[in-house]
């Protein structure tokens, strides 16, 4: 893969010493966000009497809201300075999302306020204001470290999310279980209000080793063109096109299943918070080796290749939710196994995407690609958690012998068509010095007879 002049010179510190200071953002990043989203907030909202379309609209907002991320163009131009950007949207993101807890409290919210809608409010709008920190966040890191160590760059951070991911959601999980026994209701949700404190207080000790590395200017003459023209630029490009339609139908595949997995995980297969997280943890034991592949993969042979085969094995997740019956809930664990591989998809995605892209000032394509992708994915949750809920109502239901196939699997098998074929938008993409899969299988396979010739020589 080539080296580009986007960010060389003297204000681009050791690749070494920028990798350190963003595993250990990732890392402490990582554990403030498992305590502030997902089992947790979902759970918060159970406990304060939300249904399944309120669960939905938590699960999607996230997503849908990240296309406000937009705008984080519009700061940098105005700025210059993308560091600061993210700097000062990540401390009012924090600090709008104190207002979730808040909603335990019946004395501080009154009897005029809905708790739910109140901490859908305050998740969307720190949420929007994350999305624009973190495209100036990932567009500033492409610039700190040079194209041909992307690839390993990324994985690294990656390992460290999964690493953090392994333990803190978990134990989190069992003691909020334990808890929530122990003492009565409305005690209970004094857990939630603890964790989403610490995890708020972890989000903005985890910006401390980000600190002493430099802003890099933009180094791209489109950057004084507006934001509406670049998007115009990046959907004339024909493989950058086909990458954003391969990754937004892909989005709405996975966005599809949101509401259903989550309502048949604790519903019908009756799974607690910490059995989840454990199939969580299966999901990312596979990650870290598929992460370690990925990157050095991406690094030497590119990411077409690495892509199209992540996303073909990812998608065969979805049989085995439709092996999972409350009798043979275990099924589930093989579906967490096989989404180990969208480890290698994120690298690949994100690294092709950028690949794409103008140096330095890439913003718009990295909002494009994520944002847009996300909000596709949120309005498809949406539309699925509303579709499940009118699949249930009308009592569908298609017998195979004792086999039953509802709801929840017709989803199932919808997603798994739409995951399938994502993939094949890969083909008309062109990556510049990119190897093929052919080439990668037999370079990989002279590898390791090599290997095993030394190992064989030094036996001798």
């Amino acid at each position: 893969m080539r080296e580009t002049a986007a960010g060389e010179g003297p204000r681009r510190p050791d690749t070494e010493r920028v990798t350190r200071a963003v595993i250990w953002n990732q890392a402490i990043w990582t554990a403030g966000y498992a305590l502030t989203t997902g089992g947790f907030l979902t759970y918060f909202g159970r406990d304060l009497g939300a249904g399944s379309m309120m669960i939905a609209l938590l699960l999607v907002i996230p997503e849908t809201v990240g296309i406000v991320g937009l705008a984080a163009r519009w700061a940098i131009q105005r700025t210059g300075n993308r560091k600061r950007v993210w700097l000062i949207s990540s401390l009012v993101a924090r600090m709008v999302s104190l207002g979730i807890p808040l909603m335990a409290f019946p004395w501080w919210r009154g009897s005029s306020i809905d708790p739910l809608w109140m901490m859908v409010l305050c998740l969307a709008l720190s949420q929007a204001i994350n999305s624009i920190a973190y495209v100036a966040y990932l567009s500033w890191l492409a610039d700190l470290v040079p194209e041909s160590r992307w690839g390993r760059f990324f994985a690294k951070r990656n390992i460290a999310k999964l690493c953090v991911l392994l333990v803190v959601p978990v134990a989190g999980g069992y003691l909020r279980d334990w808890w929530r026994q122990e003492v009565p209701p409305e005690t209970a949700l004094l857990a939630y209000v603890a964790a989403f404190v610490l995890g708020v207080l972890l989000l903005v000790a985890s910006m401390l080793p980000l600190l002493r590395l430099p802003n890099v200017p933009l180094q791209a003459e489109t950057a004084v063109l507006p934001t509406w023209k670049m998007v115009g630029v990046a959907l004339r490009d024909r493989s950058l096109r086909f990458l954003l339609l391969h990754n937004w139908w892909l989005a709405l595949a996975n966005g599809l299943t949101q509401a259903a997995i989550f309502g048949y995980l604790f519903g019908p297969l009756a799974v607690g918070l910490g059995t989840f997280y454990v199939l969580s943890g299966v999901m990312r034991v596979v990650k870290i080796p598929t992460s370690i592949a990925a990157g050095s993969i991406s690094d030497r042979f590119g990411n077409k290749a690495l892509l199209f085969w992540g996303v073909l094995l990812a998608s065969c997740a979805m049989p085995f939710w439709l092996l999972a019956t409350p009798a043979q809930w275990w099924w589930v664990f093989g579906a967490y196994f096989v989404w180990g591989s969208f480890a290698a998809v994120n690298i690949a995605g994100r690294n092709l995407m950028l690949t794409l892209s103008p140096r330095s000032d890439n913003s718009a394509q990295i909002v494009l690609f994520r944002q847009v992708g996300g909000l596709f994915a949120g309005v498809s949750g949406f539309l699925g958690g509303w579709w499940l809920d009118s699949l249930r109502q009308a009592g569908f239901s298609i017998e195979f012998g004792t086999y039953r196939f509802e709801g929840f699997q017709l989803l199932f098998a919808v997603s798994f068509l739409g995951r399938l074929t994502a993939a094949f938008w890969i083909l008309p993409i062109q990556e510049p010095a990119a190897r093929g899969v052919g080439w990668i299988a037999r370079a990989l396979w002279r590898l390791r007879r090599y290997r095993f010739a030394r190992v064989s020589h030094h036996v001798e």
